[in-house]
């Protein structure tokens, strides 16, 4: 960085403003020989306040600017390492508790060219996304999908499909939310995320079937319906400890396979009232369900029947 662009930045760092003119021509500075230090890297995140609400194409460049210093010149190569998410974050907290859009697309930006990324970063992408969310008071159809694709990029503690964790941040964006006028996608995100979650912890043995448990298979192609897999699933409910991690008692478990199975079998099963007490237990609803809770046990009857009821007896 030349003389001239330094004394802008210095004067910049006291006064606390630029103008648009001195932004460009210190971001093009900086790129004309690539961003190869955590200095100019800390730079571009000052610029990007000043540039994103007038130019079309930097955020675009801001992405693949941070993605290459922290994919490609730093070590380990393609990783995010547990430093690395720590210097990304604090640069986020420096000017505001929560990131703007443009730094929420940065992370997911980072995620999705990652081979791995530390637990900590998906959690605070995905908490942030939901803090948005509620401040906003509704899932419009940007941020549902910014969600989706935090949950599809797996950073989260579970990785093969949707944690407790994942789905907690879920459920309370849901809670703040339940009465907006949301996108319809919300309403679909939620069901196959949590019901994804559900079929894993309640499965005995997840593992086995990891490419039909996957979030991949349930959360990025809408067209397609991958609780299919399970609409025969009434005999297998007798087999295995099923339930066994939703209830932790071995004769409770045994009810809700005995429960599940019997009304995966009745023809035309509907989900019932009680059925409902698993999903509004501990919840101030006064037992009312929200469209996207409706959803989830929409999605579960159709696609998985009887595993709502066993879930309600296992509760």
């Amino acid at each position: 960085m030349d003389q001239e662009t330094q004394i802008t930045m210095a004067r910049v760092a006291k006064i606390g403003e630029m103008s648009e003119a001195d932004a460009l021509r210190i971001v093009n500075e900086i790129y004309a020989d690539g961003i190869v230090s955590r200095s100019e890297a800390e730079t571009l995140f000052r610029l990007n306040e000043t540039l994103s609400a007038s130019d079309v194409d930097w955020a675009t460049r801001f992405q693949d600017a941070l993605a290459d210093i922290f994919l490609t010149r730093e070590s380990p190569e393609g990783w995010v390492s547990d430093e690395e998410a720590e210097w990304l974050i604090a640069q986020v907290q420096m000017d505001a508790n929560e990131p703007s859009v443009q730094e929420l697309d940065l992370f997911l930006h980072i995620l999705r060219k990652a081979d791995g990324a530390p637990p900590d970063l998906g959690q605070y992408v995905l908490n942030a996304l939901s803090n948005r969310i509620i401040s906003e008071g509704a899932a419009s159809p940007m941020m549902v999908e910014r969600m989706r694709y935090a949950l599809f990029a797996g950073a989260g503690e579970a990785g093969l499909w949707v944690s407790q964790y994942e789905a907690g941040i879920l459920f309370r964006t849901n809670d703040a939310i339940a009465s907006a006028d949301n996108a319809p996608t919300w309403n679909e995100l939620f069901a196959r995320a949590v019901g994804n979650h559900l079929m894993a912890r309640a499965h005995p043995e997840p593992r086995a079937i990891e490419e039909a448990l996957s979030r991949e298979a349930w959360l990025k192609d809408t067209s397609v319906n991958p609780g299919r897999l399970f609409a025969r699933m009434g005999a297998s409910l007798l087999s295995g400890n099923w339930f066994e991690a939703v209830t932790h008692d071995a004769k409770k478990a045994e009810q809700a396979r005995m429960a599940a199975a019997a009304a995966a079998t009745r023809a035309a099963a509907k989900v019932t009232a009680s059925d409902n007490a698993w999903l509004v237990a501990g919840e101030e609803h006064a037992g009312r369900i929200s469209p996207a809770e409706q959803a989830l046990l929409d999605f579960l009857a159709a696609e998985a029947p009887g595993f709502a009821h066993g879930l309600a007896v296992a509760a």
